[in-house]
């Protein structure tokens, strides 16, 4: 009877064990487009809850490779170690039928990365990182922007985009139009704001080469603001961005405004308007991109009582904002 008792609370502790370890690695069976997640419409809701979107913070755009087999964001693990946990970047694929799990990708890790974003051709990822310029070192260098190639394989190992694009300034988030022409945020022009902002900049693809940046005008750019995180439509007839306001206080304190979305177009000469707010649907939202087929609206948004997770919405909202001629 003792052996029997023995025998059954062994077997009980090992389905335990068992099952305890098929939960923590179980991922569902993801097929179909968008991680087969059901389509939102007009109202934004989470997108791929315990999936892309998780208990961590992600940040950065959902930047989608041209053929939509492949998703890739960035991730801050909580809670915030920067020494011992990085800003990595994310991805998960589409392969053998189904959607893999999300992995670090294979050139991240070690050093802060975010804000992946593919080529209009899907062979180069673009992102920002504080990782040293000189292999060897431990040194780490401001966030410049950098990019990867596909090879056979893989990836191959990152590439700084070189100093026409990069200051002694930071460079983030960048976003690519159709054409190749490179924007992106940075603070750069924060000596003639005392609040240390961030405006958005364009560097044109012109013969094969990156040319020296220039910001998108006051219509995008505004002082006292943080313009940020920009993504540009392929054909560069509109962008959509985030903002936060600053002021200061009677101490002389910087206060942090509300973030909301942003969206310019550009007008018959090819100018931009003033940018206008999307709406109370994008309220503390920033990271915005749309998806290569041009269905949805991807941000990620802050809710009381959650991080900050991935969102997405019927991207008619772009066509009804659009001005009429």
């Amino acid at each position: 009877m003792k052996q029997k008792t023995i025998f059954i609370g062994i077997l009980v502790l090992a389905i335990l064990i068992f099952s305890n370890c098929t939960k923590k690695d179980y991922f569902p069976v993801l097929k179909g487009p968008y991680l087969g997640q059901k389509p939102p419409g007009m109202t934004p809701e989470i997108f791929a809850p315990g999936i892309v979107s998780s208990e961590h913070q992600e940040h950065s755009s959902l930047s989608i490779s041209p053929d939509g087999r492949e998703m890739w964001w960035s991730r801050w693990r909580l809670p915030h170690d920067l020494d011992k946990y990085p800003q990595v970047i994310m991805f998960i694929k589409f392969e053998n039928g189904r959607w893999s799990q999300p992995k670090v990708a294979p050139f991240s890790g070690q050093h802060r990365d975010g804000g992946p974003a593919f080529s209009p051709n899907g062979n180069k990822i673009f992102f920002y990182s504080r990782r040293p310029l000189e292999e060897g070192t431990d040194e780490m260098h401001d966030n410049d922007i950098w990019y990867v190639e596909r090879t056979q394989d893989d990836w191959s190992q990152p590439i700084n985009l070189g100093s026409t694009v990069n200051s002694p300034y930071v460079e983030a988030t960048p976003n690519l139009a159709a054409n190749g022409n490179l924007y992106f945020t940075s603070n750069r022009t924060q000596y003639d704001d005392p609040t240390g902002n961030n405006d958005i900049f364009v560097s044109e693809f012109v013969d094969g080469n990156y040319i020296e940046p220039k910001g998108l005008g006051a219509a995008i750019n505004t002082p006292y603001a943080r313009d940020s995180f920009p993504f540009i439509g392929p054909d560069e007839s509109y962008i959509i961005f985030s903002r936060d306001s600053r002021r200061f206080d009677a101490e002389g304190n910087i206060i942090n405004g509300d973030r909301k979305l942003m969206i310019s177009f550009r007008d018959e000469n090819g100018e931009w308007q003033d940018a206008i707010d999307m709406g109370p649907h994008f309220a503390s939202t920033r990271f915005p991109s749309v998806s290569p087929d041009g269905k949805y609206l991807f941000f990620t948004k802050y809710t009381e009582g959650s991080n900050e997770d991935f969102y997405w919405v019927d991207a008619k909202f772009i066509v009804q904002m659009t001005p009429s001629e």
